[in-house]
C-alpha cells in the first residue's frame, strides 16, 4: 500500500470554504495518515536532536577493544569512562551499591542469629538468644524448636548474604563484556532509519549477431 500525505491543494480548497461560510467536504482521517504524520513527526525530531555522531568528541574516537576489557577489569565502570558511555555508569554503581548494602544487611543478622543458635546449643552463659524471648519464656522446654529456628534464619542470611556476594560478581564480569561489546561496536549503525529505497531501473541489453 502506497501511504499518500494530504496535499496542500486540499488544504487550501477546504480553508476557502471555510471562509465563504460553506462547510467544507471533510474526509475522516484514517489510520494511514495518522502513521505518515507521526513518522515525519519523529524523523524531524531525530533530524533536530542530538546524537553522539555529531559530536567530533565521540565521532572521532575509536576505541580499542583489548584496553577497554583492561580498564574494565581494573576498576569498577573504567571500560565506560574509556568508551565515553558514560549514562552507563549510574547504572554500573547502582547495582553495586545496592549489592554491597545487601551483603552487610544480611551479613550482620548472620552473624546474630548464628551467635544466638551457638548459644543456645552450647548452653553458654552469654545467652544472647534471651534478646529474642521473652523473660518469662521457657527455653527447656522448647529447646529444640528454638535450635531449629534460630539454625534456619541463620542459614538463611547466610545464603542471601552469598546471593549479593555472587551478584556483585555477576556485576563486575557484566561490565567487562559491555566494555568489550561497546568498544568493538562503537559505530554501528544503531539509527531506527531501517528504510529501504527500492526504485525500479531501466535494464537496455544489446545483442549483435555476426
Amino acid at each position: 500500500m502506497v501511504i499518500t500525505p494530504p496535499s496542500a491543494s486540499d488544504t487550501t480548497t477546504a480553508a476557502k470554504a471555510s471562509a465563504n461560510g460553506a462547510t467544507p467536504d471533510l474526509k475522516p482521517l484514517d489510520s494511514d495518515s495518522l502513521i505518515w504524520a507521526f513518522d515525519k513527526h519523529m524523523k524531524q525530531q531525530s533530524a533536530d536532536g542530538w546524537t553522539p555522531d555529531q559530536d567530533p568528541y565521540f565521532a572521532n574516537y575509536e576505541p580499542v577493544p583489548a584496553k577497554a576489557v583492561w580498564y574494565a577489569a581494573l576498576f569498577p565502570g573504567g571500560g565506560q569512562i574509556y568508551n565515553r558511555k558514560y549514562w552507563k555508569l549510574p547504572i554500573i554503581y547502582g547495582g553495586y551499591l545496592g549489592l554491597i548494602y545487601g551483603y552487610r544487611w544480611n551479613q550482620k543478622y548472620y552473624r546474630t542469629y548464628a551467635n544466638a543458635y551457638r548459644d543456645l546449643v552450647l548452653n553458654s552463659p552469654n545467652a544472647s538468644y534471651k534478646d529474642f524471648l521473652s523473660p518469662t519464656y521457657d527455653v527447656e522446654a522448647h529447646r529444640s524448636y528454638l535450635e531449629s529456628a534460630f539454625k534456619r534464619k541463620r542459614n538463611s542470611y547466610r545464603n542471601y548474604r552469598d546471593y549479593c556476594l555472587v551478584g556483585m560478581i555477576g556485576v563486575y564480569l557484566v561490565s567487562i563484556v559491555d566494555a568489550y561489546v561497546d568498544a568493538s561496536l562503537y559505530h554501528f549503525d544503531v539509527s531506527t532509519d531501517l528504510d529501504a529505497n527500492n526504485k525500479p531501473a531501466l535494464m537496455v541489453g544489446c545483442h549483435i549477431d555476426f
